[in-house]
């Protein structure tokens, strides 16, 4: 009887343990801009508190705007959790240069007093920059690369949790007027934004392996952006609708059923 009860405590205790597991949900990533600072956030889709295995994310610029990116900083509980470092030395493709950060987690971020809220932002990193240049979190297709193995990826408690870029460079009031109806959706969908000063906006559709399918440019738009999107001629799945507007770039999830 006893061998019996201790044999359905621990079966009980592998299946909380494994719904717990489970119920952890993907962690999102996004880039702002403070006076010259660039501060790497992580938005979690769910409540956390375990280890944070793995993070690795990239900035890319202009190869000829003579920006630069200055040492990586982050605030001392949260390198105890998560330390994040250069991955080697900035690399150029093409028009592009690229940095890439990566960390690792081998304790509990409770053991630090951290508990992440689902829907929150938290500063992973913060990049001082020097130059013009247009600083982004990108997936692309340098990234995707297997010989670079740069694309964002994220792991909490060993397993693959990686979300979205949500943001590239962009302030977080900008996103408040972006709508995607219906999301998901059978695909076609209305995207619709407003653009308070006048500029030009362009609107790219890009597939998880960061190749585009659609591209827009609008002239001189001020007011209200809305036109219904069409992707029924690709394949089901995952889409990053990424706004450009006013020199920053934000970037929305779109599923595809």
């Amino acid at each position: 009887m006893k061998r019996t009860f201790r044999t359905s405590l621990l079966a009980t205790a592998l299946l909380t343990l494994s719904g717990a597991a489970m119920a952890q949900s993907n962690v999102d990533i996004g880039l702002f801009q403070n006076n010259g600072v660039l501060e790497v956030k992580v938005r979690p889709e769910a409540d956390f508190s375990g280890i944070f295995s793995s993070l690795v994310f990239t900035i890319r610029w202009d190869a000829n705007s003579g920006g630069s990116l200055g040492p990586i900083g982050q605030e001392e509980g949260t390198a105890a959790y998560m330390g994040v470092a250069k991955s080697g030395n900035v690399r150029e493709a093409g028009a592009f240069r690229y940095m890439v950060y990566a960390g690792f987690g081998m304790s509990p971020m409770s053991a630090q007093g951290v508990n992440w809220l689902a829907g929150e932002e938290y500063t992973i990193a913060t990049i001082p920059v020097t130059g013009q240049g247009e600083f982004e979190l990108v997936n692309d297709a340098y990234t995707a690369d297997r010989n670079n193995n740069a694309n964002f990826y994220v792991s909490c408690g060993g397993a693959d949790r990686t979300g979205v870029i949500y943001k590239g460079l962009a302030a977080s009031a900008e996103d408040g007027s972006v709508l995607i109806q219906p999301n998901p959706n059978n695909g076609r969908f209305m995207l619709s934004f407003s653009n308070e000063v006048k500029g030009d906006v362009t609107v790219e559709i890009v597939n998880s392996i960061g190749q585009s399918v659609y591209n827009e440019t609008v002239r001189e738009l001020e007011g209200t952006y809305k036109n219904e999107l069409d992707l029924t001629t690709q394949s089901a799945g995952a889409y990053y609708v990424k706004i450009k507007r006013g020199g920053n770039t934000s970037t929305h999830k779109v599923v595809y059923r």
